[in-house]
């Protein structure tokens, strides 16, 4: 039995200290002066493994920026042990063969996975073939990648109707076509920074959310929105879980953490989709965390390399990396009493593993997969370019000094990260 030795593990929503004792796999004991094969870790605190329901680990023919090993690597530096990839590739995946390509690529990840399927107009009807083989659905409510837009009112309930039959999550990327063009249309003879931000409009998300919701209510599919960024579209996500729907949504530290302010000085290295907003936003999101309303989250970590984010700003590709700084920029939210610890756990292990089946994921408990990530509260780090380990090679939350910080990762039992080092490892595709 391998035992994790001398730790303080968060466990039943409470901190205790205990030893874990692993066979295989999984969990088996957690329990005091545990003996065994022993791993040292002292003065550190357990938690579960992350799961991060938004990446995009690109491959294929952007695998310049990224792939599944490099990507999976920068989300074992950083305590996550589970991914769910996007859709947003070069050729989306919108149909079976697409998919099935895709796992193949997938097999080089060291942690586990899943992938999304994205619902284009040719499409809806046949989405039983696939609903077994992938975590959910995904509906782009504006322009995205190739064929995956559903702007279309009558499609989107369709999209909603069809997922349901599945019984999957349609997962919603909630901005208005409509407002974003007429916004782009006023604003597009402007070449400053803070142009993106008003050719997307807070508007823009919060109309779709309304849209989404309704489409939610009438169909009955277990709904989420992804990377909600304002205010207003959380205050219509609160009163519509008022009534019971089934209905969750995320955000991401970019949200937490940067406003338009950030996009003025940093130009292309805080773009993105939606984009950054106002610090009234920023407090918003903050506060929706902490009272639940945000459910989880994620990161959208969608790497671009220097080289794209240096182009002129207008052409520059929305995107950043974020998957290997969420937990340090929690564990740091943490150790201000910005977020409990309680707060770090729900929105970034056990709602994701709930809300996506992830069976005997999310939680430290007998029997469940020994997916978990050691970490030391009390290490101070500043965050710099040459740590990073995604392919990118940046990060936008460079110069940062943060406390507390993932040390040793496990996934499946498996040691995959131990202080700077990284190990091979088989990762699981938890939807074969």
């Amino acid at each position: 039995m391998k035992i994790l030795k001398g730790a303080t593990v968060f466990t039943n929503n409470t901190l205790k200290k205990r030893d874990i004792g692993i066979v295989g796999q999984k969990i088996v004991k957690i329990e005091k002066d545990l003996t065994g094969d022993e791993i040292d870790c002292t003065g550190l605190l357990i938690l579960p493994g992350a799961i991060d329901i938004h990446v995009h680990f690109r491959d294929f023919s952007e695998k310049h920026k990224e792939d599944w090993y490099s990507g999976s690597r920068a989300a074992a530096k950083g305590g996550t042990t589970t991914v769910l990839d996007m859709v947003n590739n070069s050729s989306p995946v919108t149909t079976y063969e697409r998919l099935m390509k895709k796992k193949r690529l997938a097999k080089k990840s060291i942690i586990n996975y899943g992938l999304y399927f994205g619902l284009g107009h040719e499409n809806l009807d046949s989405l039983d073939k696939v609903a077994k083989k992938v975590c959910g659905f995904k509906l782009h409510m504006c322009k995205t990648t190739g064929d995956l837009l559903l702007t279309d009112p009558a499609l989107q309930k369709k999209a909603f109707k069809a997922v349901k039959k599945t019984k999957k999550p349609i997962v919603i990327h909630a901005e208005d076509q409509k407002t974003l063009d007429n916004a782009a249309n006023i604003h597009r003879k402007r070449t400053d920074h803070l142009a993106h931000a008003d050719s997307r409009p807070r508007l823009a998300e919060s109309k779709a959310v309304s849209y989404a919701i309704t489409c939610a209510k009438q169909s009955g599919a277990k709904t989420h929105l992804t990377h909600i960024s304002t205010r207003l579209a959380l205050t219509r996500i609160r009163k519509a879980k008022q009534t019971g729907i089934d209905l969750t949504c995320d955000t991401t530290p970019t949200y937490m953490y940067f406003t338009r302010d950030n996009l003025e000085k940093m130009g292309a290295y805080c773009k993105m989709n939606p984009p950054v907003r106002t610090k009234e936003d920023l407090d918003s999101v903050w506060e929706s965390v902490k009272y639940g309303i945000i459910d989880i989250i994620s990161t959208d970590h969608a790497p671009h390399t220097i080289e794209e984010k240096n182009n002129d700003f207008k052409t520059a590709p929305a995107g950043i990396p974020g998957v290997e700084m969420r937990l340090p920029l929690l564990l740091n939210a943490v150790n201000n009493n910005r977020l409990s610890l309680e707060t770090l756990v729900k929105t970034c292990c056990t709602t994701p593993a709930r809300r996506f089946n992830l069976k005997g994921r999310g939680e430290i408990k007998t029997g469940n997969y020994a997916d978990l990530v050691a970490v030391n509260m009390d290490l101070r780090k500043e965050v710099t370019r040459q740590d990073q380990v995604t392919k990118c090679g940046w990060s936008p939350y460079e110069g940062m000094s943060l406390k507390g910080w993932p040390i040793k990762t496990f996934v499946n039992g498996n040691l995959v990260y131990n202080f700077g080092k990284l190990y091979h490892n088989q990762g699981k595709d938890l939807f074969e």
